[in-house]
């Protein structure tokens, strides 16, 4: 049996993690991450009413729930994935995955906005919550997907948009000339 690092008297290994950069966040990983977590308040609160029973969408919702509390993970996750990762390829391809699941999300709130569970005969506001939280995950993801970070005309900056310093100048040859 292999002993630990530490208990060999080498320190363990020890990995440092990414350190978050806010300025890498698009408005559209803002959008998604605080649509997500709206669309998780909102479980909590009341979507259905019928006389003095009321029923929060973790009450109403058999599997559905599970559903949209997933697709709000995957809203806050673009979110630290952009802030996190050093190159914008991970967050782009994580935007559009978010896009595709908030579409899901979308569709199955929409279908339980038309379709009331027994016993209820009207919407609360949790449910109207959930409708425009799950619009805002895909519009973000959307936004984040679309938006490809082109420097500002006279600034430079790194595939991440942070600024950075401006390349080195070219130096120009003339072409030979034909004798």
């Amino acid at each position: 049996m292999a002993e630990p690092d530490a208990a060999r008297g080498r320190p363990g290994r020890r990995y440092a993690a990414r350190r978050m950069d806010l300025r890498r966040l698009r408005a559209g990983d803002w959008i998604a991450a605080l649509s997500g977590a709206g669309l998780l308040v909102s479980l909590f609160l009341p979507w259905y009413g019928g006389g003095a029973e009321e029923a929060s969408g973790w009450e109403a919702l058999a599997v559905v729930d599970v559903a949209l509390a997933l697709v709000a993970a995957f809203g806050v996750s673009l979110f630290v994935i952009t802030a996190s990762q050093g190159v914008p390829a991970v967050p782009i391809a994580l935007s559009a995955i978010v896009t595709i699941v908030g579409l899901i999300g979308l569709v199955l709130v929409l279908i339980r906005l038309a379709n009331l569970p027994d016993g209820f005969d009207g919407r609360e506001p949790g449910v109207w919550l959930g409708v425009l939280a799950t619009i805002g995950i895909v519009v973000g993801a959307a936004l984040t997907m679309r938006d490809e970070r082109l420097s500002p005309d006279g600034g430079h900056t790194d595939l991440t948009g942070r600024p950075t310093a401006a390349p080195p100048e070219i130096e120009r040859i003339p072409a030979p000339r034909a004798e």
